[in-house]
């Protein structure tokens, strides 16, 4: 039994110095590369403040322990034999096995998250996520602890029904962390084709129309659900197509829906 606890500790340990040192490393690295660098377009002309993004830190260093403590619970019990034995990972798999996890990720997180823009449980979950309405790099994780545990609770739950090897889960989770970064950045990295119609990956400006229209794009990897279900911002591809033309910055502000 003491050694199952230390395993597990060890795991907790390492999966949140690692997501923590993404956050960091990778926030500083966004923003040196926006402020300095010139090589990408800003999506609003509002900047967050110093007073939101100290706030955003603060909250995201909380959220990122308990994102991490569901990571390596599913692990810990993938690990001891809980859950679903995994499949043996090879070279061939791993990437279907990627695809898989995003997709089912995917699909969790546009239900999970249209539940709590409802009226019944949004002011209490995840209004305190909504108050950047110009998000920043350091917005990803700020989120309330009731609110990942709804999102981010796949990582926990995945192994219990899909039989998905434990490094696999870790790489979609590294994965996870470092687009739903890009995503709040508040700048447009990647506008193509492949960004938009017919094609179901996204552009950065997806997740930031989010915090400014509220109402719209729900999704984190793909926009597929959000257009089966009809609410991706009407503007979003044109947006990208404009980003795609412009060589330079394209500020026009979509008009805000909170509830």
């Amino acid at each position: 039994m003491q050694s199952q606890i230390q395993y597990f500790l060890a795991i907790l340990a390492i999966s949140y110095t690692v997501l923590l040192g993404i956050y960091f490393l990778f926030g500083k690295i966004i923003t040196f590369w926006n402020r300095h660098l010139g090589c990408s377009k800003k999506i609003q002309s509002k900047t967050s403040s110093e007073v939101e993004i100290k706030r955003d830190i603060v909250q995201s260093v909380k959220s990122l322990f308990f994102i991490a403590l569901m990571l390596a619970g599913g692990i810990f019990c993938q690990r001891i034999g809980l859950t679903l034995r995994p499949t043996h990972l090879t070279p061939l798999n791993s990437l279907l096995w990627f695809l898989v996890s995003m997709f089912i990720f995917d699909t969790w997180f546009y239900w999970g998250h249209r539940l709590i823009h409802t009226k019944v449980l949004y002011r209490q979950i995840h209004a305190w996520h909504h108050r950047s309405i110009t998000p920043s790099v350091w917005s990803n994780n700020s989120d309330t602890l009731l609110d990942d545990l709804i999102l981010q609770s796949y990582f926990f739950f995945a192994p219990f029904f899909l039989p998905i090897p434990a490094a696999i889960l870790i790489a979609h989770k590294i994965y996870d962390q470092i687009t739903g970064m890009i995503g709040h950045s508040g700048y447009e990295y990647s506008a193509g084709p492949l960004s938009r119609f017919p094609f179901l990956l996204l552009g950065v400006t997806f997740h930031d129309q989010h915090h400014e229209s509220f109402n719209y794009n729900y999704a984190t990897h793909f926009s597929l659900w959000d257009r089966l279900m009809k609410t991706i911002h009407p503007a979003y591809d044109r947006r990208i197509l404009d980003f795609e033309k412009s060589p330079v910055d394209l500020l026009e502000i979509e008009p805000t829906n909170e509830s």
